[in-house]
């Protein structure tokens, strides 16, 4: 038997009218956990464990660079600037580990009073034995070492060796230093001194 049309197509509309509004209800589940998932903690928790982790690990670095700071000499200084003071306006021969070059009268003071300078070769294997450390940790007894960055295990023109014996609170040093001017062989004192280093040449402390 025929159905008539125009039930069929109220119930059509009905079916459709009852699935379209539904759909909202269905819809706003997912859109409020996307919400929670973004105001989840896990992310901000992490971050704030690596900022954690990464301020340990530069307090840690500041540690051991204070502690290196602390290193005692292992050598009588009062000796050794004693000798430097003494040679003090004097002039020795230089050349090629010539008594008068700056670092063979620095290793002359140093081991004069008992250092275990024993290192040679190069500006850096030069203090095989001893501790590096920075200007800013300089004390009396200390040498001080302008390293060629580039290079440094180079003799580049411009490397220079010289003892601090007297640190300020000016923040400037007293030190003796020999073959100033260049060639001279003369040992000289210097009572406001900075570090200087020429171009490309960095400042750098070494503690036996």
């Amino acid at each position: 038997m025929p159905i008539p049309a125009k039930p069929l197509i109220v119930a059509l509309v009905s079916t459709v009218t009852f699935a379209l509004g539904a759909a909202p209800a269905v819809a706003a589940t997912p859109e409020q956990d996307f919400a929670q998932e973004a105001a989840a903690p896990a992310n901000t928790q992490s971050l704030h464990a690596q900022t954690s982790s990464a301020g340990d690990e530069t307090l840690d670095a500041l540690t051991r660079m204070s502690a290196l700071g602390n290193t005692p000499h292992n050598f009588d200084v009062d000796a050794a600037i004693e000798l430097a003071e003494s040679e003090v306006g004097t002039s020795r021969a230089t050349g090629w580990n010539a008594p008068g070059e700056c670092i063979s009268s620095v290793h002359r003071w140093v081991t004069a009073g008992g250092a275990n300078w024993i290192g040679s070769g190069d500006p850096v294997n030069s203090y095989k034995g001893a501790t590096r450390l920075t200007i800013a940790d300089a004390q009396p007894g200390d040498i001080v070492q302008y390293e060629y960055i580039d290079y440094p295990t180079a003799w580049a023109f411009g490397v220079h060796t010289l003892l601090i014996t007297e640190k300020h609170d000016d923040g400037t040093f007293t030190i003796i230093e020999s073959n100033v001017p260049t060639g001279s062989g003369l040992v000289t004192k210097t009572t406001d001194w900075v570090p200087d280093p020429p171009d490309g040449f960095q400042t750098v402390v070494w503690r036996f």
